[in-house]
């Protein structure tokens, strides 16, 4: 900005020396029409010169408040993102804080519903359904867990047909009853 202001500035001072050089026209020192003329020419270069400068700095400043909404309002879409996905958040911790609350009532309530005596027995035998859950093949338990949904299919289809079968003999039972 300020080697565009000196820029004009030269433009100025040139334009304004050389409108001076020619201001005597008549070179009789008396100030003339031809003066005046001389005169008008300079105040009209400087207003030219200052007419430009100001629309060089009102362009400027439209550009730079056009910036300044642009930053504020990617500020502001920032901030409300941010305000939203905060929200969000808040809301998942308070509905977990929810849950861990009512577990912590389900724990409490059936600890206090268990007989001390019954407690102290499961914590005994704890250790000892430890020591039993480490021997277990994680392989082979993940083989039968694989191999379940199969095996309840056929146990449906079983039962699908012993129900069918049943219902044939009581068909028949009801047939050699009449």
């Amino acid at each position: 900005m300020d080697k565009l202001n000196r820029e004009m500035d030269e433009q100025l001072q040139k334009r304004v020396a050389d409108l001076t050089a020619h201001n005597d026209e008549t070179g009789d020192g008396k100030l003339d029409a031809a003066d005046l003329k001389a005169q008008l020419n300079r105040i009209e270069a400087q207003l030219e010169l200052q007419d430009q400068q100001n629309r060089h700095i009102m362009r400027n400043q439209r550009l730079r408040m056009m910036l300044s909404i642009a930053m504020t309002v990617v500020l502001l879409v920032a901030l409300g993102v941010f305000w939203y996905y905060s929200r969000i958040a808040y809301n998942q911790v308070m509905q977990a804080t929810a849950q861990v609350n009512e577990l912590a009532e389900t724990l409490q309530s059936s600890l206090s519903t268990v007989d001390p005596e019954a407690l102290d027995s499961m914590m005994q035998d704890l250790p000892e359904i430890t020591e039993q859950l480490k021997r277990i093949d994680v392989d082979a338990l993940n083989q039968v867990l694989d191999g379940l949904p199969t095996l309840m299919d056929s146990v449906n289809k079983l039962q699908t047909q012993v129900e069918s079968i049943a219902g044939l003999f009581g068909n028949l039972g009801s047939v050699f009853r009449s």
